[in-house]
């Protein structure tokens, strides 16, 4: 109904290098995201499984925990494989009588 559905944010832009968001700025924005009845969505593809150093996630560096998380890459090691991660209530949501989830 013309409303917000998610926000998808890479937790550092990764393409050009690194770029990590100021700090804080995770934090607002989920909330605003969630105010407005969105959901979450961190990319850690390039940026999740430690590649941040003292994180193990990117988004751990904004002390926010986001409603879905894709990752890839390195969660193959060499192999091509993704998965993606969610809250029980999203989850839940898909149980609807169809087998593919």
């Amino acid at each position: 109904a013309g409303g917000l559905g998610a926000f998808f944010i890479e937790s550092g832009m990764s393409v050009a290098g690194v770029i990590l968001p100021p700090q804080g700025y995770l934090k607002k924005a989920y909330a605003a995201v969630r105010k407005a009845g969105g959901v979450t969505v961190a990319d850690e593809v390039q940026v999740g499984f430690g590649r941040f150093g003292s994180s193990f996630w990117g988004f751990e560096q904004q002390d926010v925990v986001p409603d879905i998380v894709t990752m890839g890459k390195p969660f193959g090691n060499g192999m091509p494989l993704a998965a993606v991660v969610t809250t029980n209530d999203i989850a839940a949501s898909f149980d609807n009588g169809l087998e593919y989830f």
